[in-house]
């Protein structure tokens, strides 16, 4: 079937039918009706009325199937092909046209305003609403542990830990506001991490998007954006980067929580969801429930499993000494990465097997 057969252009007529409109569209959808019908009630006592609406209202249908399969697909060839330049960023714009989506709306960043405090929760309003007309959400920013929090820190003149401290309040304002949707809006929701630097900045909604380009000294949002069509040559390939990198990212899930598994050699098995940092390419988790639990059973009788770690097979337990410099460090590092405060901390070293 042709791109250009009746059947996709009832569908996307369809589809434009069902569109949510803005409040002021419906108020002047409704003064117009009125003023119509108030039209057509004054005319009533004409002659010929039956026969002259008829031929009017024959006319006017002509006129809408003019417009909607010959000049609407025009126009909207012609605009594919537009580029309209934004001086930055406008983020509450952004959220205005998330609100109307239907099918898909993307991010793509090092890390975003658009999460920030000034600007979230008109953010999310959008993304809920989107959402609950079935659009689907997909939010990749940059992961604060790679090697590429780095370097842009450097591109953009400030410390790499600056960088990371903002990807990880941006993460703890999107965990934050995944727990307050409904379970069908949070399976349209995804947040993943990826850990080469992407080059490119996406805001999409729908069938437009904004694209931007990394530069050295500021940040993407000050800069220059421009808005194409999805399938212009421009918005196809940041699409195609967009798909690259999500391919190769991890679920934000992975960054913030570790699944683990602790093994008593003589009572069985549990596992556990536990916060996790690094030190020193050292993983040290904390939970109150591992803690606890460790506490009933024998440490040399315990060993940990994780598929999510590098190392395969079991690790060893190790509770870090609470008055230690390395218990402080890893305090300021638990409370950088979840804003909060933990009180004990295990470190999981892989068993090494010894062959003589």
């Amino acid at each position: 079937m042709s791109a250009g057969s009746p059947i996709p252009r009832l569908r996307w007529l369809l589809r434009t039918l069902r569109t949510p409109r803005r409040p002021q569209s419906l108020t002047v959808l409704v003064l117009l009706a009125a003023v119509a019908a108030l039209l057509l009630w004054s005319s009533s006592r004409m002659d010929n009325y039956e026969e002259n609406l008829t031929l009017n209202l024959g006319t006017d249908i002509v006129g809408v199937v003019v417009t909607v399969f010959v000049i609407g697909p025009l126009i909207s060839r012609a605009q594919e092909g537009r580029v309209r330049e934004h001086t930055r960023l406008d983020y509450e714009w952004f959220s205005a046209q998330v609100y109307g989506s239907t099918s898909n709306v993307k991010v793509l960043d090092t890390f975003s305003n658009v999460f920030g405090p000034q600007f979230s929760e008109r953010l999310f309003r959008g993304i809920k609403a989107a959402t609950g007309h079935g659009a689907r959400v997909q939010i990749l920013l940059l992961d604060p542990d790679s090697l590429a929090v780095i370097l842009r820190g450097r591109e953009l003149g400030e410390q790499s830990a600056d960088i990371r401290r903002d990807i990880m309040r941006n993460l703890r304002t999107l965990d934050r506001f995944a727990l307050r949707l409904d379970e069908n809006s949070r399976q349209l929701l995804e947040v993943r991490l990826c850990s080469t630097s992407p080059g490119v900045t996406l805001y999409r909604w729908d069938e437009r998007s904004l694209v931007s380009f990394l530069t050295v000294g500021r940040l993407s949002g000050e800069g220059v954006q421009l808005e194409v069509a999805v399938h212009s040559p421009l918005g196809t390939f940041v699409e195609q980067r967009f798909d690259e990198l999500w391919q190769q990212s991890k679920p934000m899930e992975r960054f913030t929580h570790l699944p683990l598994t602790l093994v008593d050699a003589t009572d069985g098995r549990r596992a556990f969801s536990c916060r996790f940092v690094y030190v020193d390419d050292c993983l040290y988790v904390a939970g109150h429930d591992l803690v606890s639990y460790m506490a009933r059973h024998r440490l040399d009788q315990l060993s940990a499993y994780s598929e999510a770690l590098t190392a395969t097979g079991a690790h060893e337990l190790i509770v870090v000494d609470d008055e230690s410099e390395l218990h402080g460090l890893l305090m300021q590092r638990f409370a950088e990465k979840y804003d909060a405060s933990a009180g004990a901390f295990v470190e999981l070293r892989p068993l090494v097997l010894v062959r003589e």
